[in-house]
């Protein structure tokens, strides 16, 4: 199984930042609170597109100690 999905940040504050993220189209979005760095869909599906994306910020935000402005994820 192929996986890919592509991310781009929308918004950052100081609680929380939004991505858009999906693939080819990014139609969904993603909210992060910035204290905890818990996660949730803003539809509720967290299948594995929001999975992989999450993560990918996640990693990316530990390895580069700022919230990636996009980014993809591909397996």
């Amino acid at each position: 199984m192929t996986i890919l999905v592509d991310f781009e940040k929308v918004r950052e504050g100081t609680q929380e930042v939004e991505y858009a993220f999906g693939f080819p189209e990014m139609n969904r979005r993603l909210v992060i609170r910035t204290d905890s760095q818990e996660g949730r869909p803003l539809d509720g599906n967290e299948n594995l597109l929001y999975q992989k994306a999450f993560g990918q910020i996640i990693r990316s935000r530990i390895s580069e100690g700022t919230w990636p402005e996009r980014g993809s994820y591909a397996a």
